[in-house]
């Protein structure tokens, strides 16, 4: 994945902060995952090392366990706009 900072161009994957004022921002140039949600946080439960990341998306609730680190740098926070982008090499079926 290709990450370049932008200082003007706010609206690239439909991303745009709240609070965009001229300030240098994250954003992703190209990204191989199909599988993309988009939400908003919806609760962190937050540990030394990883982190807890529950983000509510049209399709329900999907949780995310990342470093602490990352959502520090990231700034994220309940309320925060973000992608959940799923990758997965394996996926199972089970009949109900």
């Amino acid at each position: 994945m290709r990450v370049i900072q932008y200082i003007t161009n706010t609206h690239l994957l439909g991303l745009t902060p709240v609070d965009a004022k001229g300030e240098t921002i994250m954003a992703l140039l190209a990204v191989n995952v199909r599988n993309q949600l988009r939400g908003r946080i919806k609760d962190i439960t937050w540990g030394d090392v990883v982190s807890e990341v529950a983000v509510e998306t049209t399709s329900g609730v999907i949780t995310s366990v990342i470093t602490t680190r990352s959502i520090k740098e990231l700034a994220l926070d309940i309320g925060s706009e973000v992608l959940a982008l799923v990758k997965a090499t394996d996926v199972s079926i089970a009949r109900l």
